[in-house]
């Protein structure tokens, strides 16, 4: 019952991007595998994968990457999502255990970005005189 309601998800997800395929056609155009949809897009469309968004981001994201990738329009697609309901925005000092796991949107600046430092995680020594 859980894998046909998930092909019923991604034949929904599918459907929504036929009609969605101009804005896709612009993130395809400027070369970018990131794709930014507005969310009162896709709640005008499905009510059912807007309400699933925000209980279970992570498995409905994955849907909308599959059905865009079966789509072929976009390989490897990443999605992003805009414009969510004001209800879901909070601060960062307001962030608590029950916001794991659930969608919600952030504002923030970014300050200082440095490059990432590989960690060793594990080494091997040998002695130069054996």
């Amino acid at each position: 019952m859980v894998e046909e309601k998930t092909e019923e998800l991604v034949l929904e997800a599918r459907n929504f991007f036929e009609t969605y395929k101009k804005e896709i056609g612009v993130s395809i155009r400027e070369g970018k595998n990131v794709i930014y949809i507005d969310f009162n897009e896709i709640a005008s469309f499905s009510h059912n994968l807007a309400e699933l968004l925000f209980v279970k981001p992570e498995e409905i994201l994955q849907i909308l990457e599959v059905a865009l990738s079966e789509s072929g329009l976009v390989v490897n697609p990443r999605i992003r999502m805009n414009s969510l309901p004001e209800e879901y925005e909070e601060k960062i000092r307001n962030l608590r255990v029950k916001h794991l796991n659930k969608m919600i949107q952030i504002e923030g600046i970014v300050r200082q970005a440095s490059e990432v430092r590989p960690q060793v995680v594990n080494a091997k020594f040998e002695c130069p005189a054996c």
